[in-house]
């Protein structure tokens, strides 16, 4: 190129060669031609801002704009010899606003290279987010100084009103760029003074607006006004950033995640407080975008769908207790943490109800099936009894209560009602009935033991007939005061302990009490867990043996250290007893020493019936002997025993499985006449022995000789573990829901074959869903499955099974849309819910075992007299106001926790993406890692951040390169980095302007 005769040879020749040019022709003699030759002796090498002061000075004096210079700075900005922020950052501190024309000038320039602007070097990245927020602050100047020349002259001139036209075409042009946006979104991170002074701004153009009288302009199709547009950008936030949405924002018809997530907590959690159920429905409302009322909803039915499916079994007492007692404790506890939270939501703080309870309820008389079943099968309004609980926590008045009571009237008066046993008892009514009668054995257990011992003896007794105890035991874990209840079993069976010289009535009521106790406790733990039981610093008799000696699921412990235990000499003082012909009343050792020193008893014989020095019939009788003086002698046998099968080969597990089955045997009935209520003390003790039998028998190595020995009581399935998990899901395909037996089925298979194998399974089951609606109910239920241990399930997924199926050494096909999203949906649910729902520091494995409905006459007897109940219950409620506010505030301030090994986990798994991202080409896995992202910014918000600094460097810019499609989005980006931190703004800026560049060049290409 020629210019004056001279051949340029480089850009910055180029630039002086023009600039000189305009100064010889025009300007020889000014002080601004002057100040140009200055800048061209000194050189624009990296003095970018004192250039574009020059050029933009010498554009703007005069008469009229001189559109050469102007000109000549759009040339240097194309030949990136100066940068945008440069030049932005010059015309932001033009400050006279009564030069329309030249205003008119710069606007016109700008409105020219404003959709151009971009960054090409990493000094220019960090200028240019000052540089915009300037602009923005400068054209509000602008439109201000308009407005009060209006005030004043009631008028504008032609130029002025071109001044604004033009002002808004360039807002409208930086409002619709995406990547403009995101830099001031950017810069509001990065200078917050300056934001703060646009924001105030703002808010004086809004007032200024409205007393001067003036008309915004409208700036478009839409009616969208020149205020519209200073708003947005000075109240910029995340959501105004665009970003391409895979969770699709309408919620689903049906919740299929619920009910399977109930029914694990029945089975692993039963005595779950309400504030981790809280948690636990909260998080799945923030994934699901469910509002309050569906909330309530969806909970609700998905406990009558759990209460239908346990209608006459052993679990019943338990999901009625729940549905009825426990589930308005935790529906309360969330409304009044949502007010607590966002009070400037809510405008009925005043009402006497909850309008969203109400609206759970016109949502529920829709699923008229459901309740027509549960109607049948709990022989009740079931929404009656329900709102009745929701009256009792203000959650409805008395007219919505009327009002949908009378709208199920409507709505079953033309169904044909199913016809009932005239003797059949309403579950829920017999449920309720129980609480006078807890709230008397609480206050019998609470007296003074040394006057009211016979009648803790009658009330616990009674306790013991039917079904009474696991109805007592539901009602008590469903209004938070099991742990009050074992505290007063614990308390009764210490003072219960044999006292030298005690004889007589006093002493048999004694040893009936410490008997009674004894199998109670033992019963709780084998169905809670000894969480519940054990206290830290507690040192009783029975909290002691439930330590050293009573073998627990999942909770190994060594026979022979038991036996070590025991005292040698009281070891032997109890054979010579048992072969005395009295038995045990000739001995002088104490109930509660003959408990701990049974083991050492168990093991002599044990070793006397393997050399033969005692005979069958000699064990037989000795075994009778021991367990007809207590129950608890025979529960504390069958403990070590089954603790011993653990340890010893297949062929020496005869005689102590036949020992164990001794146990469980009547005892004559001279004894039972000699004890009282000896019967029902039997029945427990039978049903104790025979779930440690179930949960710790050998049987899949076992001779053919043993398991048909126990082959009736199904302790072990004999299927395949491939047909177990078949037949369950194919139950599950079929239903809808989880039932409770497969839940069992599913925690025993997890147990035996571990989180990935299940994992694995639970994966496949999507992958061969044929429609994407099935596949994300399939991925529902998967997820609610993987509660069974969540966090364990989350690291097999995320660091064994992903990365195999990334490799293709699975049975999978290749990762491809539609099922790459569900699979990056049910990651980045795991992960969010294994930060966030809280998991007991040990882990329930209990399961309920609580038996079916039971007759009237044994509640009846249970009821204390009418003194007991004026007692007041201890108010266990942890749904207190300060109590909720902590809990609340706990849960919403900052972000999610990230701990071991989930945190190992998500850096490994970063790290083998970064792996597959190192060519040109989008491939199906790199975009379910684009997805997984996604979904982890969409679904996870703010609380995800700890996970998001996780990811590598480099890695979106990477996938940038090769994904730069319109899935990617300047809001995704955004959403990536912590703008609060100087190197998220760094990386964020880094990443804008590279996405920026490429799309460019591919619009350069098209061109």
């Amino acid at each position: 190129m020629i210019i004056d005769g001279q051949k340029s040879t480089s850009k910055t020749t180029l630039l002086k060669l023009m600039l000189m040019r305009a100064w010889k022709e025009r300007w020889t003699d000014c002080q601004w031609g002057i100040n140009v030759k200055t800048v061209l002796t000194r050189g624009v090498s990296g003095d970018v801002y004192n250039l574009a002061d020059c050029i933009v000075q010498q554009a703007v004096v005069g008469s009229g704009a001189n559109t050469l210079f102007l000109s000549y700075l759009k040339h240097s900005l194309c030949a990136h010899l100066i940068s945008y922020a440069a030049v932005l950052k010059r015309i932001s501190k033009y400050e006279h606003f009564e030069m329309s024309h030249c205003l008119i000038a710069l606007l016109e320039f700008l409105e020219s290279i404003i959709g151009g602007v971009t960054c090409r070097g990493k000094q220019e990245e960090n200028l240019l987010t000052n540089a915009m927020v300037s602009l923005v602050f400068w054209l509000m100047q602008i439109y201000e100084h308009t407005i009060e020349t209006f005030s004043e002259n009631r008028t504008l001139t032609a130029e002025q009103q071109e001044v604004v036209e033009k002002m808004a075409h360039v807002l409208e042009r930086i409002v619709q760029s995406q990547f403009l946006l995101g830099v001031v979104y950017v810069g509001r991170f990065e200078d917050p003074d300056m934001f703060s002074k646009l924001e105030k701004k703002c808010a004086g153009i809004d007032n200024i607006t409205v007393a001067s009288g003036f008309v915004p302009l409208p700036v478009s199709q839409k009616n969208t006004t020149v205020n519209d547009y200073i708003r947005k950008l000075a109240c910029i936030d995340c959501e105004t950033l665009d970003m391409k949405e895979f969770d699709s924002k309408s919620v689903e018809a049906i919740s299929y995640c619920l009910q399977p997530l109930i029914a694990i907590d029945f089975i692993l959690s039963p005595n779950c407080d309400n504030q981790t159920y809280v948690s636990k429905f909260v998080a799945i409302q923030r994934l699901k975008g469910y509002s309050l009322s569906r909330l309530y909803y969806e909970v609700i039915r998905a406990c009558l769908v759990c209460l239908n499916n346990v209608n006459g079994t052993s679990r019943e007492l338990f999901v009625c207790a729940f549905t009825f007692i426990k589930v308005p404790h935790i529906l309360r506890q969330i409304h009044f943490q949502s007010r607590l939270l966002n009070p400037n939501e809510f405008e009925d703080a005043k009402l006497d109800y909850s309008p969203e309870i109400v609206e759970a309820f016109e949502l529920l008389l829709q699923d008229a099936p459901i309740l027509d079943f549960v109607d049948a099968r709990c022989v009740c309004n079931t929404i009656e009894c329900l709102l009745n609980e929701m009256l009792k926590h203000h959650l409805v008045n008395e007219h919505y209560l009327k009002m949908i009571v009378e709208k199920r009237g409507m709505i079953t008066a033309g169904l044909q009602k199913l016809e009932l046993t005239t003797n059949q008892h309403s579950i829920v009514k017999y449920v309720y009935r129980a609480e006078p009668p807890l709230v008397g054995i609480l206050k019998t257990l609470n007296a003074d033991y040394n006057k009211k011992q016979e009648a803790m003896l009658g009330v616990l007794c009674q306790v013991l007939s039917g079904n009474s105890l696991e109805l007592i035991l539901s009602v008590a874990t469903m209004e938070g005061k099991l742990k009050t209840f074992v505290s007063g079993l614990i308390k009764c069976n210490e003072n219960s302990k044999q006292v030298p010289g005690e004889m007589g009535k006093p002493a048999m009521t004694r040893a009936a009490l410490f008997d009674v106790t004894f199998l109670m406790l033992t019963f709780i733990v084998q169905h809670y867990g000894s969480e519940v039981v054990l206290n830290e610093n507690s040192e009783s008799f029975f909290e002691d043996w439930v330590r050293k000696c009573m073998i627990e699921k999942h909770k190994s412990k060594s026979p022979m250290a038991m036996v070590r235990l025991c005292d040698q000499n009281k070891v032997d003082e109890l054979i010579v007893s048992l072969n005395s012909p009295e038995g045990l009343k000739a001995t002088t050792l104490k109930w509660q020493d003959i408990c701990a020193n049974i083991p050492g008893l168990l093991y002599q014989v044990l070793l006397a019936w393997e050399n033969e020095t005692l005979s069958t019939g000699e064990i037989k009788k000795f075994l009778d002997s021991l367990k007809s003086r207590f129950c608890c002698f025979s529960i504390c046998a069958a403990s070590w025993l089954c603790a011993y099968m653990q340890i010893v080969r297949q062929d020496e597990l005869l005689k102590p499985m036949n020992m164990v089955q001794q146990f469980q045997t009547a005892v004559n009935s001279e004894d039972m006449l000699q004890q009282e209520n000896l019967k029902e003390r039997l029945v427990l003790t039978v049903q104790i022995v025979r779930k440690m039998q179930q949960d710790f028998q050998r049987l899949p190595g076992a001779s053919l000789k043993l398991r048909s020995m126990f082959q009736s009581q199904n302790l072990v399935s004999q299927a395949p573990l491939e047909e177990q998990f078949e037949e369950v899901w194919k139950n599950v395909v079929e239903l809808g829901w989880l039932p409770i037996d497969s839940t069992l089925i599913l925690e025993n298979l997890l147990q035996s074959c571990g989180p990935f194998w299940l994992v694995d399974k639970l994966v496949q089951q999507i992958y061969h869903c044929k429609y994407v609606r099935d596949m994300k109910k399939t991925m529902d239920i998967v997820f609610a499955i993987m509660h069974l241990d969540i966090e364990r399930c989350t690291i097999a997924l995320l660091s064994q099974l992903v990365p195999m199926m990334l490799l293709n050494k699975l049975q999978i096909s290749e990762i491809i849309d539609p099922f790459s999203r569900v699979l990056a949906k049910l990651c980045v649910y795991c992960i969010i819910a294994t930060m966030e729902i809280p998991v007991p520091l040990t882990k329930k494995r209990s399961r309920t075992a609580l038996i079916a409905s039971g007759e009237s006459d044994e509640l009846d007897a249970l009821c204390p007299n009418a003194k007991m109940r004026k007692i007041g219950s201890e108010s266990c409620d942890s749904s207190s106001s300060d109590f909720m506010l902590e809990s609340a505030l706990a849960a919403r301030d900052g972000p999610g926790n990230l701990k071991e090994p989930l945190q190992s986990c998500l850096q490994a798994l970063f790290k083998t993406f970064a792996q597959y991202i190192v060519s040109d080409e989008l491939s199906p896995k790199i975009f379910f890692m684009f997805q997984f992202l996604s979904l982890l910014v969409e679904v996870g918000s703010e609380r995800i951040k700890p996970v998001l600094k996780l990811i590598p460097n480099g890695l979106i810019q990477n996938m940038l390169k090769i994904n730069a499609t319109d899935d990617m989005t300047v809001g995704f980006i955004l959403r990536l980095y912590d703008l609060n931190t100087a190197s998220g703004r760094q990386f964020a800026m880094s990443d804008l302007c590279l996405f920026r560049n490429i799309h460019m060049r591919k619009d350069s290409i098209k061109l």
